[in-house]
C-alpha cells in the first residue's frame, strides 16, 4: 500500500507540473508535453540489475521468486521552444517514481537537453547545428516521444544500451542533402562526459530494458569477485556513473543517413578516446570503439523491417586488464492495421573477453532473446500494450556468485501510456 501511494505521490506531482507549465503565462513561447507510463510486470524469477543481481531484464524476482509487479515505469516532460524559426531548443526530463532499494539515484533528471540552429542553406541543402545533451543518432527503434518505442515496450539490446550508457554531451554538426524524394545527410560531433561507458557491458553484460539513464544517475552494479576488496578493481564503487568526465580528453563520432519513401539507412562511427589508464577516485575511463549499421524498409500493406548491427571494443586498466569486444544484432517485422500494431523481433547478443585476467573477471558472455508485442492506440494520447519477452543467455561469471551459468527469463508486461 505504501508503495502505491509513493507511485500516486509521484504522478500527482508529475501532472500538476505539467499542468502549471502549460498554463503559465510563458506558455505561449513553450510547448509542453508529457508523458506516462504505468506498468503492470509478471517478472522472471532472477533479481533485476536494477536492484544488483545479474538479470538480463528491467524487472526481475525477489528471493528467487517471480513476482506480479505494478510500477510507473516512465514519467517525462517535454519541453520545447523556438526563438527564432532557425533557432530552437529541447529538453527531456524523467521523473523516477520505482522503488530504489535504498540506492541514491536521482528523483527528477534531465535525459536530453541541447539548443539547434537549422537554416536554410540552399533549396536542397539545410545546416543543422547542435550543442547540449543528446542521444546520438543511432537507433530507428526509438521513433516516439521521450526516445521511446512505437513497437515494442522493451527496447532490444543494442538501444536498451544506447539508453544505459551513451550519451553525448557537446555538440553535432549535420549537411542534410534534399532532392527528388531523397534525403541525405552527414553528421559530426565532437563530446565529453562519456568516459565510463561499456562499464555494463563488462561487468552485467547486455540487458533488455527500456530505462533511460539520467544525466546524474548511478547504475547499481551485482557483487561479482572482480568488484570486492582483494579483486582486480576493489576501488570500483558498486555503481557505474556513466556520465562523467574521467580524462579530460574529448571524443567523436561520425555518422550519415539515407532516407527515402521507402526505406532508411544509417550508419555510425563513435569513439570516445578514454584514456584507460585514468581512474578520478569514482569511475575509471574505458577506450570504447563501436560501428553500428541500421536498415528500415517500409514495404507495402503497412509492414515494417528493422534490422540494426552494432560491433565494437573496449579497455580499461594498465596493460589493459579488461580488454573485451562485444557485438549485438536484432531484426524486428511490425505490422500496423488500424488502431493495432503486432511486432517480432529477434536478438542476439555476444562479449567476447580477450585480456589476460579472465580467471579473475570473466565477461564472456552469449545469448539470444525473441520479443513478440501488441499495442492497440484509442488515439494519440491513450495506447495500451501488452509484451512477452524471453533472453537465453550464457555467463561463467555468474558461477562465482552461486548462481547457474546460464539464465533463461521470461517477462510478460502490460503498459498504459499516456501522453498529455
Amino acid at each position: 500500500m505504501r508503495l502505491r501511494c509513493l507511485f500516486c505521490f509521484f504522478a500527482n506531482i508529475f501532472i500538476l507540473i505539467s499542468s502549471y507549465v502549460s498554463a503559465a503565462p510563458f506558455s505561449n513561447y513553450l510547448k509542453v508535453n508529457a508523458l506516462a507510463d504505468f506498468r503492470w510486470i509478471h517478472t522472471p524469477a532472477e533479481t533485476g540489475w536494477l536492484d544488483h543481481g545479474l538479470g538480463k531484464t528491467r524487472y526481475g524476482g525477489s528471493a528467487g521468486e517471480r513476482q506480479n509487479d505494478f510500477r510507473v515505469s516512465q514519467l517525462s516532460l517535454l519541453i520545447s521552444t523556438s526563438f527564432t524559426p532557425d533557432v530552437f531548443a529541447r529538453a527531456q526530463f524523467n521523473i523516477d517514481a520505482e522503488p530504489d532499494q535504498g540506492w541514491k539515484r536521482h528523483r527528477f533528471d534531465l535525459i536530453e537537453g541541447y539548443i539547434g540552429y537549422h537554416p536554410v542553406l540552399r533549396p536542397y541543402l539545410r545546416l543543422r547545428i547542435r550543442g547540449g545533451v543528446f542521444f546520438p543518432p543511432v537507433s530507428l527503434e526509438n521513433r516516439d516521444a521521450a526516445w521511446t518505442s512505437p513497437y515494442t515496450i522493451t527496447y532490444s539490446a543494442i538501444n536498451s544500451w544506447i539508453g544505459e550508457e551513451v550519451r553525448v554531451t557537446g555538440g553535432e554538426g549535420s549537411l542534410i542533402f534534399q532532392k527528388g524524394g531523397n534525403e541525405i545527410a552527414f553528421s559530426g560531433s565532437v563530446f565529453g562526459k562519456n568516459d565510463p561507458t561499456a562499464s555494463l557491458l563488462a561487468w552485467r553484460g547486455w540487458s533488455f530494458s527500456d530505462r533511460q539513464t539520467g544525466l546524474s544517475d548511478q547504475l547499481p552494479l551485482a557483487s561479482i569477485p572482480s568488484l570486492l576488496p582483494g579483486g582486480l578493481f576493489p576501488q570500483q564503487p558498486e555503481y557505474v556513473q556513466p556520465f562523467r568526465e574521467v580524462d579530460g580528453k574529448p571524443g567523436f563520432y561520425g555518422s550519415f543517413s539515407w532516407t527515402t519513401r521507402r526505406f532508411e539507412f544509417n550508419g555510425l562511427h563513435y569513439a570516445n578516446r578514454g584514456v584507460q589508464t585514468d581512474f578520478d577516485g569514482a569511475q575509471y575511463a574505458w577506450d570504447t570503439t563501436f560501428g553500428d549499421l541500421g536498415l528500415a524498409l517500409h514495404l507495402p500493406h503497412n509492414f515494417e523491417v528493422i534490422a540494426q548491427f552494432l560491433c565494437g571494443s573496449s579497455k580499461m586498466g594498465f596493460h589493459s586488464m579488461v580488454d573485451m569486444r562485444y557485438r549485438a544484432t536484432y531484426a524486428l517485422l511490425s505490422n500496423s492495421f488500424g488502431r493495432n500494431r503486432l511486432t517480432l523481433r529477434y536478438d542476439i547478443f555476444r562479449v567476447d573477453d580477450r585480456d589476460l585476467f579472465v580467471a579473475a573477471d570473466n565477461n564472456n558472455e552469449s545469448g539470444h532473446a525473441w520479443t513478440a508485442a501488441y499495442i492497440f492506440s484509442f488515439n494519440e494520447k491513450y495506447r495500451v500494450a501488452a509484451e512477452l519477452l524471453h533472453v537465453n543467455s550464457n555467463r561463467p561469471e555468474r558461477l562465482q556468485i552461486g548462481l547457474p551459468e546460464r539464465e533463461d527469463a521470461t517477462t510478460f508486461q502490460t503498459s498504459l501510456r499516456l501522453r498529455f
